[in-house]
């Protein structure tokens, strides 16, 4: 084994630790951190909202602005 494999083993072994990631917690897209569930993390599609609870909060501030809505969409014969 190169002295580089070795050395990058060491390395890997003290980054690994400072993860909050892990074997027994490992992060994929149904992790809750990944998942669009209230809080400031995940962007992942939970019961079709999509975005962190900042996204969610912004988005429906500016669709509270919009002359296009559920009732009024865009691209149908809708008055503005």
């Amino acid at each position: 084994m190169s002295r580089l494999l070795e050395s990058s083993k060491e390395f890997r072994d003290k980054l690994i630790a400072k993860n909050v990631y892990n074997k027994n917690d490992i992060y994929s897209e149904s992790h809750t951190n990944a998942l669009s569930d209230g809080d400031n993390r995940g962007r992942g599609e939970v019961d079709g909202v999509i975005g962190t609870a900042e996204d969610i909060n912004k988005r429906t501030e500016l669709l509270a602005k919009n002359v296009f809505n559920k009732n009024n969409e865009y691209g149908q014969a809708g008055t503005v």
